[in-house]
């Protein structure tokens, strides 16, 4: 045996891979078996670099070819890609400020189980730290399938495929071809089992059903972490049988989240993953205002903007790495439609609270003038007076209004005059701009 390190990745071996690759592959390697053991071992002729980096900060890191656990020689003709090398551009795109999110664009139809779970948890735990997207663009089939279905969102163009959720295991007996070249092997072994899966001698019943037993511990933790990965019911990934999924029905049975090309893809993780441009909220307005007094400021206002620091909670600096991991977390799931649906959900839960009775006015300013949370509006609406009163928690805001009329005497167009004045000014305290509609 010329080559047994590559024979033994081969054969007797379980692989995550379709079973046409696999005879390709096999065609590939037989065709070398009397070539210098050199001439397999030259580098990755493909050349691959470490991932590229799109203009909105995406990192796409490519799943191509064959898959192994660690690269060496065919891959010019067979297009081998390694786990390994897979992991250390994750990790890479991990610890990069320059990544915001990470794309894999896979086209492959498999490879060995050996080091395929490992790389899959990895990308698994990675989207806690940053968005991790896949693309089946063309194909992601058996252990392709196991990485992409570790993204937390996974899509597909027309015309591709997903699936061959599955173990396979070769045993290739060449004892007739050995006695034809008049080969006779003679192995001197201790233990039944030592030269069991020896391609020398036809398979034993006992090899085959050891054998058999290995395909289906791996085929089993192939279903299970598919189905924790994609959260399916294990069931739903065995009904499969390993056969392959066109896009509607990978959609259909939730293996994919929709249908989209590279370019679409990307888009969509790049507008997800830009920084927020809205403001970063109450308690970080208050923060930077507790390290920086302005010096117009008097003594009340100060006052008044501790205690809505009190309210809020806004009393110590916000650990940047927690931050960045909530708005990461934010970036994920922010939409359009979710977007609409929580402003909605904020206006009605502080007009609807208790402590809106008696603060009508004040409710509905926090509510449609501000970004304050639901939480912290209550808070406020909690500690200010009831309407007509004046003064309370607030009198700073008021420092500077000309003895406003509110109450049931006052004119409408005036008591909305204040109560704007009011709200905006307490925000303005705190460094946070009004809205266009609101007082100044």
């Amino acid at each position: 045996m010329k080559y047994p390190r590559l024979w033994s990745r081969l054969y007797n071996t379980p692989l995550a891979i379709g079973f046409d690759k696999l005879r390709v592959i096999e065609g590939v390697f037989r065709k070398h078996l009397d070539e210098p053991l050199a001439a397999l071992n030259r580098p990755d002729s493909n050349g691959r670099s470490s991932y590229s980096v799109s203009g909105g900060g995406v990192a796409v890191i490519p799943v191509q070819g064959t898959l192994v656990q660690r690269s060496s020689g065919l891959d010019a003709e067979s297009g081998l890609t390694s786990y390994a090398s897979i992991g250390a551009q994750i990790r890479e795109a991990m610890a990069d400020t320059q990544v915001r999110a990470v794309l894999m664009e896979i086209d492959s139809p498999g490879g060995e189980v050996a080091g395929l779970f490992d790389l899959v948890d990895t990308i698994y735990q990675a989207r806690s730290i940053r968005p991790v997207w896949a693309i089946a663009n063309e194909n992601a089939y058996s252990a392709a399938y196991a990485i992409a279905s570790a993204a937390e969102r996974l899509t597909l163009p027309r015309s591709a495929g997903v699936g061959s959720i599955g173990v396979v295991a070769m045993h290739m007996d060449q004892s007739a071809k050995d006695a034809k070249q008049g080969y006779v092997y003679t192995p001197v072994f201790a233990g039944d089992r030592k030269i069991d899966g020896s391609e020398h001698f036809p398979l034993t019943a006992e090899a085959k059903f050891s054998l058999q037993a290995e395909v289906d511990r791996l085929y089993d933790l192939f279903v299970s972490t598919v189905a924790r990965n994609r959260n399916i019911d294990a069931s739903v990934v065995r009904a499969t049988e390993a056969g392959w999924l066109n896009p509607q029905e990978a959609v259909a049975s939730g293996f994919v989240d929709g249908i989209a090309t590279f370019a679409e893809t990307l888009s969509e993780l790049e507008r997800r993953a830009a920084p927020s441009v809205t403001t970063t909220g109450v308690r970080a307005a208050a923060h930077r205002a507790s390290q920086t007094r302005n010096p117009k400021m008097d003594n009340a206002q100060e006052a008044d903007m501790n205690a809505v620091q009190e309210i809020t909670g806004a009393t110590e600096p916000e650990n940047t790495s927690i931050n960045t991991a909530v708005n990461t977390e934010a970036l994920k799931v922010e939409g359009h439609s979710d977007g609409r649906t929580a402003e909605r959900k904020r206006i009605a839960a502080i007009l609807g609270a208790s402590e809106a009775e008696g603060r009508a006015d004040l409710a509905r300013s926090l509510a449609t003038e501000t970004d304050l949370d639901a939480t912290s509006a209550i808070k406020v609406l909690s500690s200010a007076p009831e309407q007509p009163k004046t003064g309370g928690l607030l009198n700073a805001a008021m420092a500077n209004v000309d003895n406003p009329v509110v109450g049931a005497d006052a004119p409408e167009d005036e008591e909305d005059t204040a109560v704007a004045a009011m709200t905006a000014r307490a925000l303005s305290t705190l460094g946070h701009k009004p809205t266009p509609n609101q007082g100044a």
